[in-house]
């Protein structure tokens, strides 16, 4: 979109990215919305670990919102990168009460938020593609 975007009146040769680009988005926002209480998120893919099935376990739970996992700080510290590497809105923090202490992860409101923001995005950008470049 960007490239498209910046193009201004030097469309030539940007027509099949305009075309692919309004194909990708008509199939996104085809995609049925999120239920109001769906609150399962996808882990992407990078590790076949033990903790991280644990958590992939809890965050595709629709219903589960949050996590009290005792675990000694190095696996903590994994699980934060996880979290933390791909931008999950998950607020993670560590309970100091205890040995091990325990990792307490909850899903935050922001997984609804960032997609109702993505959809509307995509809304616009589909009606601009669809206005400026007639697709």
């Amino acid at each position: 979109m960007a490239t498209l975007r910046a193009a201004g009146t030097r469309r030539a040769g940007f027509g099949e990215l305009a075309l692919s680009c309004a194909d990708r988005i008509r199939a996104l926002l085809a995609q049925p919305q999120r239920a109001p209480g769906d609150w399962s998120i996808k882990l992407p893919t990078g590790c076949a670990c033990e903790l991280c099935e644990t958590l992939g376990t809890f965050l595709r739970d629709p219903e589960r919102r949050a996590l009290d996992w005792p675990l000694a700080k190095d696996r903590r510290r994994h699980v934060h990168a996880r979290i933390d590497e791909a931008e999950l809105p998950v607020h993670h923090e560590t309970r100091r009460q205890g040995r091990p202490y325990t990792l307490v992860l909850t899903k935050t409101e922001a997984l609804f938020e960032r997609e109702r923001l993505a959809r509307e995005r995509h809304q616009a950008d589909l009606a601009w593609l669809t206005d400026e470049w007639k697709v």
